[in-house]
């Protein structure tokens, strides 16, 4: 009614000094209105009986409550914005399947999940790439925008001085789409991290590809073999232990590494500190990643590379997929290897 008196809402926000966008939200009820542009809006309607009507069934709420509905009602907006891939679709849709493994196995190999706000819980999402990878980025890049409809923005350079471009996902909805699907919040290194059943448990093969292709790009490298002509490709990753200095001591070890010959001669708490390492310090996602392999009947072999000495006195336990030279072409040829 107040606004019949303006002719539209658009000269209604005119003279109440508000955006006009507010009267629409007022008009459907996705906003509260404060009790200031209410006792407006009905001196300019005039109708006494409207009035007692809604002085007798309004609900009157405090700042804090109208904030709160008000962030909601902000982050359903947000929300309407993206497209979160449900189980479903991932199970009938195909390309979106592989896109969204790809997506997954890259924050988890080169990104990570992180707590943005901590008052609010939101979490947001990183990726990192080396400086010459800006194929790689913009590889990234291109599936988010066909996953989740999000643009990430071009590559940006670390504020440590790294040679290095990152770029980041501001969606605490994607974050939390990660989370459900694998990628969990922190230091990946000390947690026990899985690829999602829609991927392990896939049938389709350019999904199992799809999945490992970021693992041979991110964690990949080639070495020469002393025994066969052919280089060797091997995938590493690592795992945080509880050993520290006090456990296994560092005299001998200059170079801040413990190589696999030197953790099998080792003694602690009556075993090696290859055969503790191996029990308790195992890379789960590198299981993950194997069993896929596996499935592609390429078979890399899984071992301790060595133990590295963080800067906080910690040893972290750092883990290979092995791949003969015949399994590397095998890779070369399936679109693994690039």
């Amino acid at each position: 009614m107040a606004a019949a008196k303006y002719s539209n809402c658009q000269e209604l926000a005119k003279h109440l000094n508000i955006p006009k966008s507010s009267v629409h939200y007022y008009r459907i009820g996705r906003l509260t209105i404060p009790i200031s542009i209410l006792n407006q809006m009905l001196q300019i309607a005039g109708d006494k009986s409207l009035e007692e009507r809604i002085i007798g069934r309004g609900i009157t709420k405090d700042r804090t409550w109208a904030n709160e509905y008000a962030i909601s009602v902000f982050r359903e907006m947000c929300r309407d914005k993206l497209r979160l891939p449900t189980k479903d679709e991932l199970e009938k849709n195909d390309e979106l399947r592989r896109k969204a493994a790809a997506i997954v196995s890259y924050v988890l190999a080169e990104g990570s999940v992180w707590l943005q706000k901590q008052k609010w819980g939101e979490c947001a999402v990183n990726i990192t790439f080396a400086a010459h990878e800006t194929d790689l980025y913009d590889h990234f890049r291109s599936l988010c925008r066909d996953v989740f409809l999000y643009e990430i923005g071009p590559p940006q350079k670390p504020g440590n001085g790294a040679v290095a471009i990152r770029g980041f996902i501001y969606s605490r909805f994607v974050a939390e789409w990660l989370i459900e699907n694998g990628v969990l919040p922190g230091d990946k290194s000390s947690r026990a991290l899985h690829l999602p059943r829609w991927v392990m448990e896939s049938n389709d093969e350019k999904t199992l590809i799809a999945a490992l292709q970021p693992w041979c790009d991110g964690e990949g490298s080639v070495s020469s073999s002393r025994t066969s002509k052919r280089p060797q490709f091997h995938i590493s990753q690592s795992r945080h232990t509880d050993l520290d200095t006090g456990i296994l001591r560092v005299h001998h070890c200059p170079t801040r590494n413990l190589y696999k010959s030197a953790l099998k001669k080792t003694i602690i708490f009556d075993m090696s500190a290859y055969e503790y390492c191996s029990a308790l310090s195992r890379s789960d996602i590198l299981d993950d990643v194997s069993k896929l392999f596996e499935r592609l009947g390429i078979k890399p072999r899984t071992d301790i590379m060595k133990l590295y000495l963080k800067d906080d006195g910690f040893w972290s336990c750092v883990w290979q997929l092995r791949f003969s030279g015949w399994d590397a072409q095998r890779m070369l040829s399936q679109g693994l290897i690039s």
